[in-house]
């Protein structure tokens, strides 16, 4: 289940990969409020349509703001729910500086 790009403006984009046989999500881009609410949706749905641990890509991902980090927390809370768990298997040098300044390193096993 690849769902390819999402543009915003001209040449801004960002990316959403999932494979539920892996349960592999992986974003890239830029992820700021004007796409956050469809990150969500996609990780809501990806999250009703899988089971078990989820493990996420941010390898790719330049950028993300306050409100793509409440979509993460966001989508962990429900996989937590469930009784699952997410772990960060990739991040770029850019994103884990800010989840080491917000302190929500911990809650995606960095």
């Amino acid at each position: 289940m690849s769902d390819g790009k999402q543009s915003r403006g001209e040449s801004e984009t960002w990316t959403w990969e999932g494979d539920p046989r892996t349960n592999t999500v992986s974003i890239g881009g830029e992820v700021d409020f004007t796409v956050s609410p469809a990150v969500r949706d996609r990780f809501v749905t990806f999250i009703e349509q899988t089971r078990g641990d989820m493990f996420l890509d941010l390898g790719n991902l330049s950028y993300v703001d306050s409100s793509g980090l409440a979509a993460l927390i966001e989508g962990r809370k429900l996989l937590k729910a469930k009784g699952r768990k997410i772990t960060i298997t990739a991040i770029s040098h850019q994103v884990r500086k800010l989840f080491e300044l917000t302190q929500i390193g911990e809650l995606f096993g960095l």
